[in-house]
C-alpha cells in the first residue's frame, strides 16, 4: 500500500493550521491538490477509502429508514433553475453553464444544489395521496464557482462525495417526523462515527431557503477558531411544492401541496474529523472510519524471521476473526521509518511483534490518539476490539471538552470582541430582530451570527437593544 521508495514530507505545525491542513492532507495520501482546476481535487485511494467508509454507513443509515437511493442528471435545464427565481438569483452567478453544439449553445448548468433536478420530477410522480411519501437521496458531486478562497473539503468549487435526501408528503405531521429521523441520523454521524460532539443551531428564517419552516443547521469547531457549516437539515414546508407544482388530489378531490425535507452534508464530515484530532506528527482517525484500524509490524532480526511471522499470521487470523481492519508492514526497511509512515497516515492502533514478543508470549500496542503503549499477551488480542471503542470514546470526550470550552458566554460587546478574537464562540442573549442581529454580528471584522442554541433556558438582555430576550445568539468568525 505504501510505496517501497516513498520520501517523508514534512508537515508544519498544527499552530499554522492552514499550512498544516495542506501539509496533512498530502503526506497521509487522502488527496493530490496539484490538478491544474481552482478548487478541484484528486482523491488517492487511502482518502477515498476513508470517505467510502462513511458512505457506506449512509447508505446502510438511509436504507434503514426507508430512502431510497436514486441519480438525477449532473446537467440540469436552465428552464429547471429558473422556476425559482430567488434560488436562481442566488446561484446564476456562481452556476457552471454547460456550452455544446456547432453554435455554442448553453445547454444547461452543472448542478450547484439538487433541488432544480429532482422537484420536477416529483411533481411529474405526485398525482394523488397514494403517491406520497416520496423519500429519496443521492451521493453526488455539486460544483459552484467560488470566489472565496478554497481549501480542501471545506470551501471547492466541485463538492464532492454530497449527499442530499429529498421527501415529500402529504401531511406536515409526517414531514416533521421525518426531519426528526434526519436528525438522528446526523446526529450518529457526529458521535458514534466521528467521535465529535453535537452542535446543532436554529438558523434565523431570512438565512433559510426562501418559503422554508426553519432549518437546522450542524457547525464544527476548527484548530484555528473559525466555525465550519457541516450538514444542514431543511423543513421546506410548502415553498418549493408551490414553487414546482408537487401537488396531489386528496379523498375529497381536492388538489394540496406536498409538505417537504431536504437534508445534506458530505466530505465535511471528514474534514472536520481530520482538524480535530491531528496533530504534529499527521492524521488520527476515530476508529470508526479508519479503513485500517490496526498495522502490525514485525521485528525482524536475522536468523529469527520464521517464528516472528509465524506468530504474525495467527495474529492476523485472530484480527480477521475479529473484524477488525488490518495491515502488515512487511517491507525491508527501518522500524521508525514504518512508524512514520503509519502515524501519518493516523492508524488508531500499531501492534509490534519481534523475537522477544514472541519468547514472552506478548506484543507491544501503541495507541495515536493518546501515544499510551500497552503490552498484551498474543492470547488475550481479544481485548483490541474493546480497545478501539475506549479510544473512540476518549476522543469523544476530549473534543466534547473542547468544544465546551471555547463556548464563553457574554454579556457586553467588549467581551464578545474578546471572545471571538481569541479564537473562542461568543454566546449572547438576542432579542430575535434582523437588525439587532445583523448589528451583533458585524462586530469584528469576519464574524458572523451563525444561529441560536436549540436549547435556551433563560433570559437576559439583548446585546444589541438590551430588551429582555430568551434567545442565545452564537458569534464566531466562520468558512
Amino acid at each position: 500500500m505504501i510505496k517501497q521508495d516513498s520520501t517523508y514530507e514534512k508537515i508544519s505545525s498544527k499552530s499554522d493550521f492552514s499550512k498544516w491542513y495542506n501539509d496533512a492532507l498530502s503526506a497521509a495520501g487522502i488527496l493530490d491538490q496539484r490538478y491544474e482546476m481552482k478548487g478541484m481535487i484528486v482523491w488517492l485511494p487511502y482518502g477515498l477509502s476513508i470517505m467510502k467508509s462513511l458512505i457506506n454507513k449512509w447508505d446502510e443509515l438511509f436504507s434503514k429508514n426507508g430512502i431510497k437511493e436514486a441519480y438525477f442528471p449532473q446537467i440540469v435545464p436552465i428552464k429547471y433553475c429558473e422556476i425559482n427565481e430567488s434560488w436562481w438569483e442566488g446561484f446564476k452567478t456562481e452556476g457552471y453553464k454547460v456550452i455544446a453544439g456547432s453554435e455554442g449553445e448553453i445547454q444547461g448548468a452543472l448542478r450547484p444544489t439538487g433541488e432544480p433536478a429532482i422537484y420536477p420530477m416529483f411533481s411529474m410522480w405526485t398525482r394523488s395521496a397514494n403517491d406520497l411519501p416520496i423519500k429519496i437521496y443521492q451521493t453526488v458531486n455539486s460544483f459552484r464557482y467560488e470566489t472565496k478562497q478554497t481549501r480542501p473539503l471545506i470551501r471547492a468549487r466541485e463538492i464532492t462525495h454530497w449527499f442530499e435526501i429529498h421527501t415529500a408528503h402529504s401531511t406536515k405531521q409526517e414531514a416533521e417526523n421525518e426531519l426528526k429521523a434526519h436528525l438522528k441520523i446526523m446526529d450518529y454521524f457526529y458521535e458514534e462515527m466521528l467521535a465529535l460532539p453535537i452542535f446543532m443551531v436554529n438558523k434565523p428564517i431570512w438565512d433559510c431557503f426562501p418559503g422554508s419552516v426553519g432549518a437546522f443547521e450542524y457547525y464544527s469547531l476548527m484548530p484555528d477558531g473559525k466555525v465550519m457549516e457541516n450538514g444542514s437539515a431543511n423543513n421546506l414546508g410548502q415553498a418549493y411544492a408551490k414553487k414546482f407544482e408537487i401537488k396531489y388530489k386528496n379523498d375529497k378531490g381536492l388538489e394540496e401541496y406536498a409538505w417537504m425535507i431536504c437534508t445534506g452534508n458530505g466530505a465535511r464530515f471528514l474534514a472536520a474529523a481530520i482538524s480535530e484530532f491531528g496533530d504534529d506528527k499527521g492524521l488520527i482517525l476515530p476508529p470508526r472510519i479508519a479503513p485500517i484500524q490496526a498495522t502490525i509490524i514485525p521485528i525482524i532480526f536475522k536468523g529469527k524471521e520464521k517464528k516472528v511471522f509465524e506468530q504474525v499470521k495467527k495474529m492476523q487470523k485472530e484480527l480477521s476473526k475479529m473484524g477488525i481492519k488490518y495491515e502488515t508492514d512487511s517491507r525491508s526497511i527501518s522500524p521508525g521509518r514504518k512508524y512514520y509512515d503509519w502515524e501519518v497516515k493516523g492508524i488508531p492502533l500499531r501492534i509490534d511483534v519481534g523475537p522477544k514478543d514472541v519468547d514472552s508470549k506478548k506484543c507491544l500496542i501503541t495507541i495515536r490518539f493518546s501515544k499510551e503503549k500497552l503490552s498484551i499477551k498474543l492470547n488475550e488480542l481479544k481485548k483490541i476490539k474493546g480497545l478501539l471503542d475506549k479510544i473512540h470514546e476518549d476522543m469523544l470526550k476530549s473534543s466534547r471538552k473542547r468544544l465546551h470550552e471555547s463556548i464563553i458566554f457574554t454579556s457586553s460587546k467588549k467581551d464578545l470582541i474578546k471572545a471571538v478574537d481569541s479564537k473562542k464562540i461568543a454566546k449572547v442573549y438576542w432579542c430575535g430582530n434582523k437588525d439587532c442581529y445583523d448589528k451583533i454580528s458585524s462586530l469584528g471584522e469576519g464574524y458572523e451570527g451563525f444561529g441560536t442554541s436549540t436549547d435556551s433556558k433563560g433570559a437576559g438582555k439583548c446585546l444589541n437593544c438590551q430588551k429582555t430576550s430568551y434567545e442565545e445568539l452564537f458569534i464566531a468568525k466562520s468558512y
